[in-house]
């Protein structure tokens, strides 16, 4: 039973987004949007790195080190299963969220702190961001022996993840949901790269 749980969390980040969207589109996020900005708000006033951290889920940043990723695994360490795995995943996530962006059209925030083009749902720093970085996290952890740092890269790249999402939020390039929207997408794109890796090496 614990065994297959994983589905039931893919299902229900699946749900999660289209719930989202359903509401979106019905226009009836805006209570929500508006408590979880407030909250970002009040949390993260003195947290002006957020401007440097959001950078790290910029197209270019994450193109490039997928480029890296990609070179690593094929050259050196010669793991084409892992190289195949991380390409599909990571060119599949940027496909998924563009034609999601176009068909759903919701328009940015007004009063941005930072450029940003393009359509907002859901947010593509927060659901191609932790795709990239939790498989990075994920490659590490198999490599490393030693159990204490398994945890340390663990939660060092879960708090990134987090810090990416909540810094779009606090540069008004999205609403929160567009955050919560793309967490929900990324987390069961993730899970399914994780279980599919699990079985084919088996």
């Amino acid at each position: 039973m614990v065994k297959h749980s994983w589905i039931a969390i893919v299902l229900l980040c699946l749900l999660l987004f289209f719930l989202l969207v359903h509401e979106v589109l019905g226009e009836r996020t805006l209570a929500l949007d508006t408590y979880l900005d407030f909250a970002v708000d009040e949390h993260t006033f003195s947290f002006s790195f957020l401007r440097y951290i959001t950078y790290l889920g910029k197209s270019i940043v994450i193109g490039f080190g997928s480029i890296l990723v990609v070179l690593y695994l094929w050259i050196v360490k010669k793991d084409y299963l892992k190289m195949a795995l991380f390409s599909i995943g990571m060119g599949g996530a940027d496909i998924i969220n563009r034609r999601m962006k176009n068909q759903i059209k919701r328009e940015r925030p007004d009063d941005q702190l930072v450029e940003a083009s393009g359509f907002s749902f859901p947010s593509g720093h927060a659901m191609v961001g932790l795709i990239f970085f939790s498989l990075l996290a994920y490659f590490i952890i198999i490599e490393v022996k030693r159990n204490s740092l398994k945890w340390v890269v663990g939660i060092g790249f879960f708090f990134l993840i987090l810090l990416i999402g909540l810094s779009r939020i606090a540069m008004n390039v999205h609403y929160p949901t567009d955050v919560l929207a793309g967490y929900a997408l990324g987390g069961a794109i993730t899970i399914i790269l994780f279980n599919l890796y699990r079985v084919l090496v088996q």
